[in-house]
């Protein structure tokens, strides 16, 4: 059975991204798919598109799913051509932009939203799935975005919250919000990444991949059929930390 190895959120990250492919020891006939975030926080944000289209064009498919960041970064473009200008105040964004080019812009707006693998029962998509709905019915905003939710009440009937909330903002007062990996029964195991977590989350219905490499984590690689987890050692600091999702007992929480 082919290969298939699938990377985290890479942030900008290309020199671990580089060393961790070679610590995969990848070879021609694997395919290696991206779960999206290649850009923003990061020094080398072009070099990594860079990367990950040159490994679409050996496979010949999909290499790599859309990200929030992807998503963000082609809002200001459709700005900045509607209007002329944009106005950027985030810094990373501001300095992501610098180093994109055109080609890379036409390259996110080929990105999907998933990929399907089938012989593995799985789907890759950049932040997660909303429970007791199958993939032609998700959302692009669940799909790039989803964390912590709270589609059933505490009696267990649905409460059609279609809110995403960052476990940080949870409202106190309301019972019954959980990371979204709680609610995912299935049939498929979903693989993804967006939510940093403090070790890998291998499950029978997820995986989760995000290890924070641009947080001065680590980069993770998820290598089927065995399902098992290679990494590497961050090289990168970013400005600005973020607390990973937590894992106990297969549950992630802030």
């Amino acid at each position: 059975m082919q290969r298939v190895i699938v990377v985290g959120d890479l942030h900008g990250c290309a020199e671990e991204t580089i060393q961790l492919l070679h610590k995969c020891e990848v070879k021609p006939e694997d395919r290696v798919i991206f779960v999206g975030d290649l850009v923003d926080r990061g020094p080398d944000n072009d070099k990594c598109v860079d990367l990950v289209m040159n490994r679409e064009l050996i496979q010949g498919s999909p290499a790599c799913v859309m990200g929030n960041h992807e998503e963000k970064m082609l809002f200001y473009r459709e700005i900045e051509q509607r209007r002329g200008s944009v106005e950027v105040q985030i810094p990373n964004h501001i300095a992501t932009r610098k180093q994109l080019k055109p080609k890379h812009y036409e390259y996110f707006k080929t990105l999907p939203k998933f990929i399907e693998l089938p012989e593995h029962n799985a789907i890759v998509v950049h932040a997660g799935m909303y429970p007791d709905r199958p993939l032609a019915k998700q959302t692009d905003r669940h799909l790039l975005h989803i964390q912590s939710i709270r589609p059933f009440d505490k009696l267990g009937y649905p409460t059609f919250n279609e809110k995403s909330m960052w476990p940080t903002k949870v409202p106190k007062h309301e019972e019954g919000w959980k990371f979204w990996t709680e609610f995912w029964k299935g049939p498929e195991r979903i693989i993804f990444g967006h939510s940093v977590l403090d070790v890998p989350l291998i499950t029978d219905k997820v995986a989760g991949v995000d290890g924070g490499c641009c947080f001065g984590r680590e980069l993770w690689a998820l290598v089927l059929p065995d399902w098992n987890i290679v990494s590497v050692k961050s090289k990168t600091h970013c400005d600005k930390g973020r607390n990973p999702v937590r894992i106990h007992g297969n549950v992630g929480t802030f």
